[in-house]
């Protein structure tokens, strides 16, 4: 008889827990971190839309997949208006964080490049400047840096528009 009941209890317990969508994801969660841990060999902890990984040479957290700038990135960093964000992550780590921003605009690549030239004059050091064009084709690359922030930006034709990346590293 009390076996009868335990397994009641345990399947009212498990019928409980199936209908709580916040505790069926917190499992899921803590099963998820468990095996990717044992996979990169360190403590996975997963917040959100951020995933941080410590190891023995310290923490790596990723944020990423989301149309805003990842917290943290550079506010003096030119940002055209015209260009919004489609993606962006980051990862952060003990030497610094790298951030990955995509944009598209309905710009050329030539007015988008001209325009960062100007705002690159301003406390930025140009490390690099290339571009390449195939007829109507149009590809530039800059990379800057100002104090210990290093970016490059790499705009390119995109059918009428322009596809823009930005990889930005702070230490």
């Amino acid at each position: 008889m009390r076996r009868l009941w335990l397994g009641l209890l345990v399947a009212a317990l498990a019928l409980a827990v199936a209908g709580c969508s916040a505790v069926q994801d917190k499992i899921g969660e803590e099963i998820g971190e468990e095996i990717a841990g044992g996979i990169v060999g360190g403590d996975v902890e997963v917040d959100g839309d951020s995933v941080t990984v410590s190891g023995e040479d310290g923490d790596v957290t990723i944020e990423g997949g989301s149309a805003d700038l990842p917290d943290g990135f550079p506010d003096d960093f030119p940002m055209h208006d015209e260009a919004p964000v489609d993606s962006a992550s980051s990862i952060s780590g003990a030497e610094g964080t790298t951030y990955y921003v995509n944009l598209t605009s309905d710009l050329s690549p030539g007015e988008l490049h001209d325009w960062y030239k100007a705002e690159f004059a301003d406390g930025w050091t140009e490390v690099s400047d290339v571009s390449a064009a195939d007829g109507s084709d149009e590809t530039y690359i800059m990379s800057v840096k100002k104090g210990d922030i290093e970016a490059t930006v790499t705009m390119a034709s995109e059918g009428t528009g322009t596809q823009m990346g930005i990889i930005l590293v702070t230490k």
